[in-house]
């Protein structure tokens, strides 16, 4: 009864609204994980201006998320759907107008995405190609308009990943300011370029910074997995110890009740609790958390490395009792 009723008032809301408020509300709903909700208002936006390609590209952003949410490519035909489409729509707006900068971050965009797509399978020469693409439509881009900051989250995003070679080691801080910058300014990317920001920070050791864009985040969207996943990495990457103990409780609860059966997240939110448990000296804690991961059904391949872990620091925190 509760989830028709609040269906019923999505429909309501979505009864007026324009494309841009569509887009966001669908956003809203993606960055805590209410993947359905976010479908109605995205299917809303491509209803309402059909040859836009920013509908198709919220779409297209949404099964990317979910893919990482979920550790699945169970949407991944979804996902290569709406990237097609996007650059289908965004094509045949260059044809009209040739210096649509949207048009063109519209494609870097999805580019991009397709490439961090390939970097998660381990696939590096065709992620390679498609960030190599993906900076030809986003220079363009920001050549017919330079304060296109949506943009600059894909260009920080390049330069911070090309910063990680020692010969280009100084765009690793022009990628962070474009992020920052994105953060800030950009119309559809301000939270998503957050999280990445706080993530490149904790990557960086600047904790401090990173946990206070983070804590914004949690703040912002207490329910959401994927901001809150951040904020716990650097807590523990800090040595933060009962901050992160209090966040990846909270984070696990909410795996517990909304992925119930994803034993990956399971058992890597566990394995970081009882590492933070350890830090904290809480061996009987790290002991009881171990046992848990080690005794689940874990027969998958892509824990094994965790169970391995999880076994080792159980045997250091019974030496510490």
């Amino acid at each position: 009864m509760i989830q028709s009723v609040f269906f019923m008032v999505i429909l309501a809301c979505i009864q007026n609204g324009d494309l841009d408020s569509f887009v966001q509300q669908g956003l809203d709903f993606t960055y805590i994980e209410e993947y359905d909700s976010a479908k109605v208002y995205f299917a809303k936006a491509i209803e309402y201006e059909h040859d836009n390609p920013l509908g198709y590209f919220a779409y297209a952003g949404l099964f990317r998320i979910y893919t990482s949410d979920f550790v699945t490519d169970s949407f991944i035909d979804s996902f290569f759907y709406y990237a097609d489409k996007t650059i289908e729509k965004a094509k045949a707006e260059l044809k009209k107008d040739k210096k649509s900068a949207w048009a063109h971050f519209f494609i870097g965009g999805v580019q991009m995405n397709i490439s961090s797509l390939y970097i998660e399978q381990g696939n590096y020469l065709k992620a390679l190609g498609y960030a190599e693409q993906s900076m030809k439509a986003i220079r363009t881009c920001l050549e017919i308009e330079p304060d296109l900051f949506d943009a600059y989250l894909v260009l920080g995003s390049y330069e911070y990943l090309k910063g990680s070679f020692p010969l280009w080691s100084s765009f690793k801080r022009k990628g962070i300011e474009k992020i920052r910058i994105a953060s800030e300014k950009s119309s559809y990317s301000k939270s998503l370029a957050k999280n990445i920001l706080a993530i490149m920070l904790q990557r960086e050791g600047r904790f401090d910074e990173s946990i206070e864009v983070a804590l914004e985040l949690v703040t912002d969207y207490p329910e959401s997995r994927t901001f809150r996943w951040t904020l716990c990495k650097v807590y523990l990457e800090k040595g933060s110890w009962i901050d992160a103990i209090d966040n990846y409780e909270i984070l696990l609860e909410n795996i517990s009740e909304e992925q119930p059966g994803n034993i990956f997240n399971s058992v890597q939110a566990k394995l970081a609790l009882a590492q933070a448990y350890f830090g904290a000296q809480q061996y009987y804690k790290t002991t009881a958390l171990c046992g848990e991961i080690i005794d689940s059904d874990t027969n998958r391949t892509e824990v094994e490395d965790m169970v391995k872990e999880a076994e080792n620091l159980l045997e250091e925190a019974k030496n510490n009792m």
